[in-house]
């Protein structure tokens, strides 16, 4: 079985959901976007689309969250989202198929608590996950959250 993981950062550093996020891919290629097909070879040139599926999770969970925080009351000032995406393929590359997420946000949020940002975190990756059409169940998940200088 051969098994890749790929990774994307979100730095949404004005006012999200205000404000232009930035993305970079665990290659730093981004700014060029040559595509790498092959999942083991790391190309530093190439963007994989694995790397694009982490960056597209990645950017949508930030939004979600930037959004509830907005429904709330608590306007972010900044937020990073690290997403890590782990593929699996069952032996055969046509069979491949997400496995796990992990995400990591940051947040410079006012009038939150770290509790409060957590299970606003948590939600936001569920809908995600449901938004996107992954299957839910057959993904091991985890979330993690730092409230910075609040």
């Amino acid at each position: 079985m051969s098994v890749f993981e790929r990774e994307a950062t979100i730095r949404w550093m004005s006012s999200p959901p205000d404000g232009v996020p930035r993305m970079t891919v665990g290659s730093g290629s981004l700014h060029s976007l040559p595509l790498s097909l092959d999942a083991d070879a790391i190309h530093p040139l190439a963007t994989s689309p694995g790397e694009l599926l982490a960056g597209a999770i990645g950017a949508v969970f930030a939004w979600f969250v930037a959004e509830e925080l907005v429904k709330q009351g608590s306007h972010a000032r900044q937020l990073t989202a690290e997403v890590r995406v782990r593929c699996d393929d069952g032996g055969e590359i046509t069979e491949l198929a997400v496995s796990d997420i992990a995400c990591k946000l940051f947040g410079r949020v006012p009038n939150i608590g770290q509790e409060r940002l957590a299970a606003i975190a948590e939600a936001a990756l569920g809908h995600c996950i449901r938004t996107l059409g992954l299957r839910g169940e057959a993904l091991a998940v985890t979330v993690e959250t730092l409230l910075e200088g609040a």
